[in-house]
Order: structure tokens, then sequence, then C-alpha cells
């Protein structure tokens, strides 16, 4: 059977990252200067995912507050309103406002935004490895706060991430869930533009009439959508436990007579590890 890793979501920030982030807050130094330094700690990051033999990761997303911000950021009509609470965790993220869904800005060009460190949004290298990162359509919404109606939120953030692999010119998209869906159709356009990974912690819809046309399908059960992608995949490295180690040669064994094919991912954002714990569990990835 043939393993392959993959690892996706907000990665750690480096002390260094963390240290000039507090300059460029207080001033000390400029939107540019701070945009070189995020270019410089993708490329380590990028570098280590190579070294770990990682098949596939997303930006590590280090200008990323959180899994929703740039998005929202980048799409007219929608602001960033209070504080609130990422699941059962101790982190927090904006809550986007959404009362319509319209242009989709700049996100390639360095630029100033608001309440963000500076754009572009993400800094891709060449090659298959490379995903870009967005946060699930359903779950961006049942996240903010709507001033338009569900169905209007929806087609319009369809339409905005249509425009968003257009702008960008993506090839290879992870696109994750992190609440519970019960329908994925809405991604078959994407899917027929771009290798598509669903990352689906908590689908709660019937599987069998899923069609959607992904590469891939990222679940806590591979069976259930072996059939509805080229390459299943199940979620086996915790990214919420500090341990380095989570057997996953022996937890895909059992998986061998089963599938030819298999994707193995993290859980959740390793932004929830200390980055010393991140590093190891990376370079561990494969073999842990």
């Amino acid at each position: 059977m043939d393993l392959q890793t993959l690892l996706f979501g907000i990665y750690p920030r480096s002390e260094r990252l963390r240290r000039e982030y507090g300059r460029w807050e207080r001033g000390m130094i400029g939107s540019e200067e701070v945009g070189a330094i995020i270019s410089e700690e993708k490329s380590s990051f990028y570098e280590m995912a190579r070294t770990a033999m990682l098949d596939f990761f997303t930006d590590p997303l280090f200008n990323w507050h959180d899994i929703l911000r740039p998005v929202a950021l980048s799409i007219e009509g929608i602001n960033l309103g209070p504080l609130r609470r990422y699941k059962e965790t101790n982190t927090f993220y904006r809550e986007p406002l959404i009362k319509a869904v319209g242009k989709v800005g700049d996100m390639e060009s360095f630029r100033e935004v608001k309440d963000n460190p500076p754009f572009p949004v993400f800094h891709r290298i060449p090659g298959k490895s490379y995903l870009h990162f967005l946060p699930g359509i359903y779950s961006f919404i049942r996240m903010s706060s709507l001033h338009c109606s569900f169905e209007e939120a929806v087609s319009g953030l369809e339409r905005a991430y249509s425009k968003i692999v257009d702008q960008l010119s993506i090839e290879n998209l992870l696109i994750y869930e992190p609440l519970e869906v019960e329908n994925i159709d809405i991604y078959s356009g994407l899917a027929s533009t771009v290798s598509l990974f669903l990352v689906l912690p908590q689908f709660t819809g019937d599987h069998k009439k899923t069609n959607v046309g992904a590469h891939s399908i990222i679940s806590h059960d591979p069976y259930k959508f072996a059939r509805q992608c080229e390459v299943p995949g199940v979620m086996l490295v915790d990214a919420l436990s500090t341990k380095v180690g989570d057997r996953i040669v022996d937890k895909v064994r059992s998986f061998t007579d089963d599938f030819d094919k298999i994707i193995v991912s993290n859980n959740e954002s390793f932004d929830f590890l200390p980055r010393v714990i991140a590093d190891r569990k990376l370079m561990n990835f494969r073999g842990n």
C-alpha cells in the first residue's frame, strides 16, 4: 500500500516571528519588513516539510491570525466582529459579520490590511506538494454572524471561492470544514477545476449520495468515502496532544489489504502545539 502524508492548517510561529510581529504591532518595523520576514519563515517551513518527506502540505499560514480572517478581509460585504472561542479550545477568532458576499479583493499582491499582517495571503511554491488552504464554506458561515439569508451566504461564498481560484491560478486546493457538515455537493464545481482535498472531521450526511469528484476526502474513517474520491484519507496525527509518536505505521497496517493508496493527515492545525513539539511531530510524521 502506498502511504501518503499531508499536513494542513495554521502552523505555530517561531519565536523570531512572534517577536517581529510584536515589533511590527508597536510600529518599530514597517509592513514591508515584516512581510519579508513572513516570506523567509515560510521558506524555512517548506524546506523542513521537504526534509520530512511530506507528500502534501498547505501554506503554513503564518500571516493568518485565524482560519477565517484573511478570507473575510478579502471579500466585500464581510467585516470582522467580536472575538469568539474556536470550538472547545482556548483559542479565539474574530467572528465575520456577513452583510453580503461581494467582490473578491486582491489576495496576491503585497498590501496592508486592517487587523491582520500584510498580504499576500499565500506564499506559494511550485510543485504538486503545495496546497492552497481555504476554510469550508459551511463552517465559515456557521462561525459568522449572518445579516443576509443562509442561502445567499452559501451561494455568495461559492462564487467567491471560484473567483479566488481564478485570481490565484490555484491548481491544488485543500478545504477544511472543522464543524458539522451534511452536504458537500457545493464543492463539485471547484473539484472540476482543481485537484481538491476535502477535510471533513464531522460529516453527518449520507456519504453514499456524495459525488463531488474530489481527489481526496479525509475523515476519521477512510472507508466512508473510499468510493467517492480517488484517494481516501484518514486523520491519525493528533494535533491536540503534545505526545510525539502516534504509531502511524501500526495504525495504517490495518488498512493494507483494503486500499492501494491512502493519505494520512493531522486532525487539526498544529498551531495548538508549542513550536518545538510541532517541529518534532512534523519530522516524525511519516513514521511516528
